[in-house]
């Protein structure tokens, strides 16, 4: 389904009628495509979807400690981690804030593997990894617009009537009727529960099943292992 259908189909049931374009000249039309653009940006902020999540490797040299961030990068995942390739058992730690990020610099005690922290647009790591070392991560692509139904995302923003939303048509209809009733003032609570009960059935069908485990877990499914060397004073 194309933007454009989405929203004729919302058009259909909110006013009876279907806009030709978002892009023309139709005031209906043109504010169902800043809608749009909002709601799919708002659904794809909203959970880390399966089809937005790509894999990233960031090789170490030995000096560099600050790494670009991909052309398509949206955001990191709602619970990030940045795994080791060498430190199986331990993962980066996320710096709190930007003063314990310089306080570990100054005192050299960032821990093994380190620390990671995104600065001034990019992702920084200390120490500086070794060419032996690389960093892996997912992030979430800001690619949510397909140019045709069922390719891979290829651009941020709808721009055209033909571009189809890479996650569910369905929520965007829906995320349109109730955006477009705040927009004009109107009662929109049903709609909104509409759209509420439709996101979440659409995070659930997205979220693998976590394994059922027989007995006591004697590890928490978010623990790291200690850090497998000894501390000398």
């Amino acid at each position: 389904m194309t933007v454009l259908a989405a929203a004729q189909a919302a058009g259909q049931l909110l006013l009876g009628r279907k806009p030709g374009s978002l892009f023309g000249s139709d005031p209906f039309g043109l504010e169902l495509g800043v809608l749009a653009n909002e709601a799919a940006l708002a659904i794809a902020e909203y959970h880390d979807w399966q089809k937005l999540k790509i894999l990233k490797t960031e090789p170490g040299n030995g000096v560099a400690i600050a790494f670009n961030l991909p052309t398509d990068y949206g955001r990191m995942l709602k619970k990030p981690v940045i795994h080791s390739s060498t430190w199986r058992n331990a993962n980066y730690r996320q710096a709190r804030d930007e003063d314990e990020w310089i306080y570990l610099q100054d005192t050299n005690i960032s821990g093994t593997p380190g620390v990671w922290i995104m600065l001034g647009g990019q992702l920084q790591i200390f120490p500086p990894m070794p060419a032996s070392e690389n960093a892996r991560y997912y992030y979430i692509s800001n690619k949510l617009v397909a140019t045709s139904d069922g390719a891979a995302g290829s651009k941020a923003s709808f721009t055209a009537d033909g571009d189809a939303f890479v996650l569910s048509e369905r929520l965007l209809k829906l995320a349109l009727m109730w955006r477009w009733r705040s927009l004009k003032r109107m009662e929109y609570s049903e709609d909104l529960t509409n759209y509420e009960i439709a996101l979440a059935e659409e995070v659930t069908k997205d979220r693998p099943r976590p394994p059922l485990v027989a007995g006591r877990q004697r590890v928490p499914t978010e623990a790291s292992m200690a850090y497998p060397g000894t501390i000398v004073p």
